[in-house]
């Protein structure tokens, strides 16, 4: 069974998600598998369950990739633990790239010409994260490359400069690797071909319940799907809007596409959520690509109170867009503030004072039910530990930093 609960609020999917837990499974012995996108999200889970429950035991959390690994490696032959994860997948391309073979591609030997051992493995790093892209978005790239034939990226007659020594470089880590270039793919041909019986008795988990996860790759979607066949899928997404809204674009677009007649069907709802929720709006879609049978649930829960943010959630809520000059504000209305600053460091000074003030107001928030957003956390990290670490102690705010890869 694939299921799928929507939300607009954390709170109700974690609800629902405990209420599952909570039920327990037919095994006694058996642990509960939750699939979660980091670690504030398990901690969350754990402290959440942990109040509810008096305890959190018996659960199993893991990541999407990992785990996905595992339940193939039960169906077809692979290694313990996947090769292409980032960490092994960089050491074996920086051993490659200082092997002969490069000299054979100009555009890649001319970048390795004079590179010390630091500007090798910078470039492995990129790799090994371009590589896993690959296995996620472009599994059938890396087979041809595997077969020794091309993907034609570009077109036929002007391929790309960097298609021959990224294929030989696959090459070379797959020959010495010894596992299919892509094992989902081979898992999937696997699975089509055995029964239900068959594939139920490989020992796969009862169940998996997939939490909060942005962004679903269509290759491990399928494979998702692959294994609902004879355990239960239960994934819990974030969805911003009750209605449907996948045909809402941005005003910039809808012009574009009426100019060419192309606008039939086409509005843009609300405006923020046509410009901000593109992410989000094709994870959903993709969750229905294909004719496959879904279980679908929902729990929307409209903001309650009076503030602009709450309006504002609301109004994407019900994809209604709010009118300029709408709304009555009160006068010590400061759910949604904007701070116009002249670099990242001072953004992050504003913020430690704004959250100290917030902290000597009325009914304030415990530092664990505060997490702040950024979309370039990896820029941000040594400034925050700059910003926050080095606070007096008169000052210092407990702090994590979660999300940053490895």
């Amino acid at each position: 069974m694939f299921s799928v609960i929507y939300s607009n609020r954390l709170e109700n999917l974690l609800d629902a998600l405990l209420a599952r837990l909570s039920k327990g499974q037919h095994d006694p012995f058996a642990r509960n598998q939750v699939v979660i996108p980091g670690s504030a999200l398990r901690r969350r889970i754990e402290l959440s369950m942990a109040d509810r429950n008096g305890i959190c035991a018996s659960i199993d959390f893991n990541y999407l990739a990992p785990w996905l690994w595992r339940q193939i490696g039960r169906i077809i032959e692979t290694p313990q633990t996947s090769p292409y994860e980032p960490p092994a997948l960089t050491w074996r391309c920086f051993a490659a790239l200082g092997e002969s073979w490069t000299k054979q591609h100009e555009r890649l030997a001319r970048y390795l010409e004079g590179a010390d051992a630091r500007k090798r493995f910078e470039l492995a790093e990129r790799l090994a994260q371009l590589f896993g892209h690959y296995l996620s978005y472009r599994p059938a790239w890396l087979e041809r490359w595997a077969d020794g034939k091309t993907a034609f990226i570009g077109t036929k007659t002007n391929k790309h400069p960097d298609e021959a020594w990224q294929a030989e470089l696959w090459r070379q880590l797959h020959n010495k690797n010894g596992t299919p270039s892509s094992p989902f793919m081979q898992f999937l041909r696997s699975a089509a071909q055995m029964d239900d019986t068959r594939l139920a008795a490989a020992g796969l988990p009862p169940s998996v319940h997939i939490f909060g996860l942005n962004a679903l790759p269509p290759l491990h979607l399928e494979t998702l799907r692959a294994l609902a066949r004879v355990i239960n899928v239960h994934l819990y997404i974030l969805n911003p809007c009750r209605e449907y809204w996948f045909d809402i674009v941005d005003m910039r677009r809808l012009s574009w596409l009426a100019r060419r007649q192309r606008d039939l069907f086409m509005d843009s709802g609300n405006k923020l959520l046509a410009a901000w929720g593109k992410q989000t709006q094709a994870h959903i879609e993709s969750l229905y690509e294909g004719e496959h049978p879904t279980l679908e649930k929902t729990a929307f829960t409209p903001n309650p109170a009076r503030h602009l943010l709450a309006q504002l959630q609301n109004a994407i809520l019900e994809l209604r867009e709010l009118e300029a000059g709408s709304l009555r504000l009160d006068n010590n209305d400061r759910s949604i503030e904007i701070h116009l600053c002249h670099s990242r460091t001072r953004e992050l000074e504003v913020l430690h004072d704004r959250l100290l003030s917030i902290f000597k107001g009325p009914n304030p928030p415990r530092p664990d039910e505060i997490i702040v957003l950024t979309p370039e956390l990896a820029a941000c990290a040594p400034l925050i530990e700059a910003v926050f670490g080095a606070a007096p102690p008169e000052r210092r705010i407990p702090w994590r930093i979660t999300g940053l890869g490895t």
